[in-house]
C-alpha cells in the first residue's frame, strides 16, 4: 500500500481515559489538562477535547482526533499519545482506545456545500 493515497483523507480519533492522582481540585485539574492538550498539539498535531469526567477532580477522559495524508501518518501519531501525555509525572493514562480509518473522494474533491455523504467510507461503520 502506498504511503501517500490521492482523494484520500487518512483520520484517527483516540478516547484516552486519564487518573490524574495529584489533584485535588477542578482547578487543579484544569491546570493538567491544559499542558496534556498543550503537549499533544505541540508535539503531534491534534485536536483534543475533554469529554467526560468533568466534574470529577482526579479522572478525565479526552478525544482526540488526527488527520493525515497516510494511514502510517495517523498510525504513529496514535501510537505516541500516551508517552507525549505521561511525560507529565501528575498524569497517568488508565486506558486508551483508538481507530483508525481513511475517508476517499472518487476523483476530484467534492464541490463547495457537497454532503459528505457523496463520498465513500473504507472500512467498519460505527
Amino acid at each position: 500500500m502506498p504511503s501517500h493515497d490521492p482523494g484520500r483523507v487518512h483520520y484517527g480519533v483516540a478516547y484516552v481515559a486519564l487518573h490524574l492522582p495529584g489533584v485535588a481540585s477542578l482547578k487543579g485539574k484544569r491546570a493538567l489538562l491544559n499542558r496534556a492538550r498543550a503537549a499533544l498539539q505541540a508535539d503531534l498535531g491534534v485536536s483534543v477535547a475533554e469529554v467526560g469526567a468533568q466534574d470529577v477532580w482526579q479522572r478525565a477522559v479526552l478525544g482526540v482526533a488526527v488527520a493525515a495524508s497516510s494511514a502510517t501518518g495517523v498510525d504513529r501519531v496514535l501510537d505516541r499519545l500516551t508517552a507525549v501525555i505521561e511525560r507529565d509525572p501528575g498524569i497517568e493514562v488508565t486506558g486508551i482506545s483508538d481507530l483508525a480509518d481513511a475517508l476517499e473522494v472518487d476523483g476530484e474533491p467534492l464541490p463547495p456545500g457537497t454532503h459528505p455523504s457523496a463520498a465513500t467510507h473504507d472500512g467498519p461503520s460505527h
